[in-house]
């Protein structure tokens, strides 16, 4: 499922369109931390977290993160939005919090993944 597809069906909004949104995530992972958020990174992750900031989009570009989804409404100031669309981040926000939003998440993955019975 691309990326945007995915924020659509969780009921995020998309605030800057990636250039990778044709990645299936591979992995998700959820953190308050740069340090856990760097271990986690990679070329398949998205990232969800409450960090709005332009720490978090250089490790996005050192790891080629292909989606960040912002909680808890947060919306990122212009700096981190333009360093999102230098790089060809996606940069997304849900209105909910870290747990509703990774379970959303989840709920959607796992049911794209079932055989059509």
């Amino acid at each position: 499922m691309r990326i945007d597809e995915l924020a659509r069906r969780v009921g995020a909004q998309v605030l800057v369109p990636g250039r990778n949104i044709n990645i299936d995530p591979e992995q998700v992972y959820a953190g308050d931390r740069i340090s856990d958020l760097l271990n986690a990174a990679g070329d398949h992750a998205l990232l969800v977290t409450n960090l709005a900031s332009t720490h978090l989009m250089r490790v996005a570009e050192l790891m080629d993160i292909p989606g960040i989804c912002l909680v808890n409404g947060q919306i990122p100031d212009e700096a981190m939005r333009q360093a999102a669309a230098e790089h060809g981040t996606l940069l997304m926000a849900s209105p909910l919090g870290l747990f509703q939003t990774c379970g959303r998440i989840f709920q959607t993955l796992h049911e794209e993944s079932r055989p059509a019975s």
